[in-house]
């Protein structure tokens, strides 16, 4: 196996729980049905920065040099994100550390599953969460904003990249199931959260919109 074989075999593996995290319920779920332009923004913000905070302390524990390199570089690109982001937001910030980030548990262990974990699995949620916050601008007619997050979706794509290009150096034989079970998990997780949401809204997750 290589880091695009790996990338392959998690979006067709999970591919049931990324189209739901992807469907017209997602924001719904990840604001908690507070479906205006700022509560978006802030969820996205929080979502980026516990993210962010998330890889920053693994890149801090990594024992492997690439591995470290990688996370950092993620790191950036994620902390990058949230300026992106708060600036376009009405408020001054605080409220994006008291939000409980949707769609997000990064909770790996080792640096292989580090890297799978924050650069396989988390950009692959990014990207459905972005997907339906492109959707939301579209039909607000805030083209500025949309295009924002087509952005945030190619830069979701250029983690992919990295977290591709670095396990293709740090991983050799049964390497790549702990990789692919590690990115799957932080699907899982955000599959497991979205579905929680709508069930206590009233809504039943399992149909794909």
């Amino acid at each position: 196996m290589d880091g695009a074989a790996l990338l392959d075999s998690v979006r067709t593996g999970m591919e049931t729980e990324l189209d739901r995290l992807g469907s017209e319920k997602s924001l719904l779920a990840a604001t908690e049905a507070r479906l205006e332009p700022d509560p978006v923004l802030v969820t996205a913000a929080a979502t980026l920065q516990t993210a962010r905070d998330g890889l920053a302390d693994w890149a801090d524990d990594a024992t492997d040099e690439t591995a470290a390199e990688t996370l950092r570089t993620t790191t950036e690109r994620l902390d990058e994100a949230v300026a992106t982001v708060t600036a376009e937001m009405e408020g001054d910030g605080d409220e994006i550390a008291a939000l409980d980030a949707p769609f997000l548990s990064l909770e790996a262990t080792g640096d292989i599953e580090r890297v799978a974990a924050g650069t396989i699995g988390l950009p692959l949620v990014l990207d459905r969460l972005f997907l339906q916050a492109v959707s939301f601008f579209v039909n607000e007619a805030d083209s500025g904003r949309a295009d924002l997050f087509r952005d945030l979706r190619a830069e979701a794509d250029t983690m992919l990249a990295t977290g591709t290009d670095a396990l293709d150096e740090l991983c050799t034989g049964d390497d790549w199931d702990r990789a692919e079970t590690s990115a799957n998990a932080v699907i899982d997780a955000a599959y497991d959260d979205y579905a929680e949401r709508l069930d206590a809204m009233g809504f039943d997750p399992k149909p794909i919109c």
